[in-house]
């Protein structure tokens, strides 16, 4: 399958070098001669693995197409992307080959012999459906969209033809973007003859996909989620069955670990928490391989329109009262850094040098000062001429341990310099209606609150988290900035045409940032894997981590 002989030989280069090749003309390139059929034979006999569990701590309650949970275990068996991004930034194929030749019309020709699990063939106008359905669900892909306050999103797509044979689609952005495929590696085709024309369709339907693996079995009871190999994927992976487990809590999960229980342990743009790794590193069971991260694993976002935080020295007083070496201490690993203003780590397309975060409190007090807070009263907190003292809420996911650990820290460290702060722990669904434009219906209320950012999320759209900072994303836009400096640096990097154009302008959002601190990373960090010591070989990708569909075609046992 050309597919993986791509993946072999690593032909596509950066994307900065992949807007004008056509990624079928580079797969020529890559082409070795056929192996026999007994050959095949042979080798799959030697590489056959019969099950592969995955440990992880996410909740599944029905386990269908549009539950994120699922939906995030299902990337690396049965709802592929259309690409793939290796650990050094490359682009690859996965269910659609891609080609530009001005970052503004992307075309995506689905791959030879893609069919989804029900025998269908996969088409072009798969992709077309589900970016129609998104908009019929809030999404601006061809149409703009109008909250209730007025708001417009303004569509992403002017324009799309397909292919006479229906094998190919061509999309023409509003404006050009040299990272469009950032976007789509986590971009997952819909079944267009499952959902057209329905109302609703049955939980079976739901779970109909396209991948190296079909849904075979979710026990809610024993917390399983079963895939087993799709006779209709062009390709056998070397593991015949993958079975998820869910688990309530970390300690369980990294003991089944141990006790052989389970193969490896996996938790969407999350790593192994660093009070584990010093564990599995002493156990010869266990094999850790540590990878750069494109996430944000912890940060503290203001929101920069509404309350304390609308004033920028107050902003700037938190990033010079916080213990960055206590945040990467407690709570990094080995490999964790103290991060730059720039929030954005080293790695990143377009990365800019800033100046790094430091814990000064005689430049945070000239801070509190110039922002009308001169004096302290009897608590020890800062007052301003009305006798008001500084202090805000903190909103934290009370379901995330780390989360929480972050938010007590920053509360002692804030309240040590003289900043009260009143932590607000809530349930997932609370949290989200006070952080998210969607959940809140574009009426995020916090004043401040801690985030986990996704390697996807950062590197969205436009890249550089500027989803999490544009107060008018449709999702995001936790940060509330809606400053025109902003959507002026925001306009040169959507427009930018060639690499050299995007990575001028992506210094400049990073001096943005530096400036007017919309947000700080607590500490930048590596992520850590852990997968027993029995196996090798293992493909990590730089969205999905090692739960993705290539890294079934490497896995191998390892020779005793």
């Amino acid at each position: 399958m050309k597919k993986r002989k791509i993946l072999a030989v690593m032909l596509i280069a950066t994307l900065a070098t992949s807007m004008c090749t056509g990624c079928k003309t580079e797969e020529k390139s890559g082409e070795k001669s056929e192996e026999t059929a007994v050959q095949k034979e042979e080798k799959q006999e030697q590489t056959s693995i019969e099950q592969i569990t995955i440990g992880t701590t996410s909740a599944v309650e029905k386990a269908v197409r549009e539950e994120y949970n699922y939906d995030m275990l299902a990337s690396g068996t049965a709802e592929i992307p259309l690409v793939y991004q290796d650990t050094e930034g490359q682009y690859h194929p996965l269910m659609a080959l891609w080609e530009t030749e001005d970052s503004l019309t992307w075309t995506y020709t689905i791959e030879d012999g893609m069919k989804w699990s029900d025998g269908q063939a996969v088409t072009a106008e798969d992709i077309l459906y589900t970016l129609q359905y998104a908009d019929e669900h809030g999404s601006a892909n061809f149409t703009d969209q109008t909250d209730s306050e007025g708001k417009t999103t303004t569509a992403k797509y002017s324009s799309y033809t397909l292919s006479d044979d229906k094998q190919s689609i061509s999309l023409t952005l509003a404006k050009p973007n040299v990272r469009e495929l950032s976007n789509m590696t986590s971009f997952r085709v819909m079944p267009k003859h499952i959902y057209d024309g329905k109302e609703s369709v049955t939980e079976d339907e739901m779970r109909v996909g396209c991948g190296p693996y079909k849904f075979q079995e979710f026990n809610k009871e024993a917390g399983t989620i079963t895939f087993i190999q799709d006779e209709n994927y062009p390709e056998k992976p070397h593991v015949e069955k993958v079975v998820y487990k869910m688990f309530g809590n970390e300690d369980t999960m990294y003991m089944a670990l141990q006790n052989g229980d389970i193969d490896m342990v996996w938790n969407y743009s999350q790593g192994v928490t660093a009070s584990y790794q010093s564990v599995l590193a002493e156990d010869e069971r266990i094999t850790l391989e540590n990878v750069p991260a494109g996430n944000a694993p912890a940060v503290l976002a203001f929101n920069n329109s509404n309350g304390l935080f609308a004033d920028k020295n107050l902003r700037q007083a938190v990033s010079y009262a916080l213990d960055y070496d206590a945040f990467r201490e407690y709570f990094g690993s080995p490999y964790s850094e103290i991060p730059n203003r720039g929030f954005i780590p080293a790695g990143t397309v377009g990365y800019k040098e800033t100046e790094k975060l430091e814990k000064n409190l005689d430049k945070a007090a000239k801070c509190m000062e110039v922002a009308g807070y001169k004096e302290k009263n009897a608590d020890g907190f800062y007052v301003n001429e009305q006798g008001e003292a500084a202090g805000f809420q903190l909103t934290v996911n009370a379901g995330k341990e780390a989360h929480v650990g972050y938010a007590e820290l920053i509360k002692t460290n804030l309240e040590e310099f003289g900043i009260q702060v009143t932590l607000d722990t809530l349930d997932a669904d609370s949290y989200n209606a006070k952080t998210s434009n969607k959940f809140s219906e574009n009426n995020i209320t916090m004043e401040a609150a801690i985030y986990g950012y996704t390697a996807a999320g950062v590197g969205m759209m436009n890249g550089l988290a500027t989803i999490y900072v544009d107060g008018t994303h449709p999702v995001q836009g936790g940060c509330q900035v809606y400053d025109e400096q902003f959507k002026t640096i925001l306009s040169e990097m959507s427009e930018a045409k060639v690499m050299e154009d995007y990575e001028k302008a992506a210094g400049k959002m990073q001096d943005f940032y530096a400036e007017e601190v919309p947000f700080l990373a607590l500490y930048w960090d590596n992520m850590m894997y852990a997968y027993s010591s029995s196996y090798e070989n293992l493909t990590v990708d730089y969205t999905f981590g090692l739960n993705n569909a290539n890294t079934w075609f490497t896995i191998t046992e390892k020779k005793k």
